[in-house]
């Protein structure tokens, strides 16, 4: 059985029934939350998929209206945004002439400034079983929207800046996970011969035409604006955006997915926003991935974990926006803003 978990509520989501959640007070007791599954990264290879079955509140992204009135982050459009600063992890140790494809762990990561920073997941970048820093990390991307489906090209190799030295844990969260799921990586470079990843993938090297999506101008990022004015509310509308599997177990191209907003898992046993669970769709690879505000364009969270459970307790999980400002500042000196 899970330990409790404080939760800032001010209602159940449609979906929601007595029989789904017993709420005594302040806290909620969720037996549903007892697995809680990382959106696995060990090894991109079918045999270590996790499958979601259900898509709890989620809405194709197309449905988004955006009200009049709300301050964007950007002019650009949500396409152009996403194309331009989601991209695709793949780390191990690609300098090694002894590894192989099963050393290598996917995600997604978010260029989030000019300088070619990348926030993504501590568990991408860090082997906790071998207590090994994935060293070699390389960004690749496809285009978005990618209706063809067109294999993710290689781009850039990155560097890990930072990253939380020592598992953070949470008994009220859950007993096995971490909260301070974060790191900041790089981009240092276009990849050089010395690096097998591409006899390793089977993936193309960018082309000069390819870069300019992500580079307008030589060594200067484009990159997704964090919104520092949306603050959740249960039952919102939020995106997830991530490079997921399809059903062939293939991750060319980044999944958008709609959910609701269900509520915050309070960390601290306070009443503000930090551990978010969104009713969406997310599957392997989303890690890293982007949580988005619709109305703004703007990123709100990181997403981290996906969770397991019968249908109805099936959830996305993200870092909120101050709470992740907060903890990067504290252990990485790494200010978000």
């Amino acid at each position: 059985m899970a330990g409790f978990i404080y939760f800032d509520f001010g209602q159940l989501p449609e979906n929601g029934t007595d029989s789904d959640f017993k709420i005594s007070t302040s806290t909620l007791n969720l037996p549903v939350f007892e697995k809680f599954e990382r959106i696995a990264t060990t090894t991109p290879t079918p045999e270590n998929v996790v499958e979601k079955t259900a898509e709890p509140a989620a809405r194709p992204v197309k449905n988004i209206v955006i009200p009049s009135g709300v301050r964007e982050v950007s002019p650009k459009t949500f396409e152009e945004l996403i194309n331009s600063s989601v991209i695709q992890f793949y780390c191990g140790y690609f300098n090694d002439e002894m590894m192989t494809f099963s050393d290598i762990s996917r995600g997604t990561g978010i260029i989030i400034n000019e300088k070619g920073d990348i926030l993504t997941n501590r568990h991408i970048i860090y082997n906790e079983n071998s207590k090994k820093i994935r060293s070699d990390c390389f960004v690749l991307k496809s285009p978005f929207p990618n209706g063809k489906s067109e294999s993710p090209k290689i781009y850039y190799a990155a560097e890990i800046i930072s990253y939380p030295a020592v598992e953070k844990f949470n008994d009220s969260f859950s007993k096995d996970k971490y909260y301070n799921d974060f790191a900041v990586l790089k981009i240092i470079s276009k990849p050089g011969s010395e690096f097998k990843i591409n006899l390793l993938l089977g993936f193309d090297y960018a082309s000069p035409d390819d870069y300019l999506v992500i580079e307008n101008t030589a060594g200067v990022f484009n990159f997704l604006p964090i919104d520092w004015n949306y603050q959740p509310k249960d039952g919102d509308f939020l995106i997830t955006l991530g490079y997921g599997i399809d059903a062939s177990h293939i991750a060319n191209k980044i999944t958008s997915t709609v959910g609701n907003l269900f509520g915050n898992v309070s960390i601290d046993g306070s009443s503000k926003p930090q551990i978010l669970l969104i009713g969406s769709n997310a599957t392997v690879g989303f890690s890293g991935g982007a949580l988005i505000n619709p109305q703004s364009k703007g990123l709100v969270g990181l997403i981290s974990w996906i969770t397991t459970g019968d249908e109805a307790g099936k959830y996305t999980v993200a870092i909120f926006r101050d709470f992740l400002e907060t903890l990067m500042l504290q252990d990485l000196n790494f200010d978000l803003k």
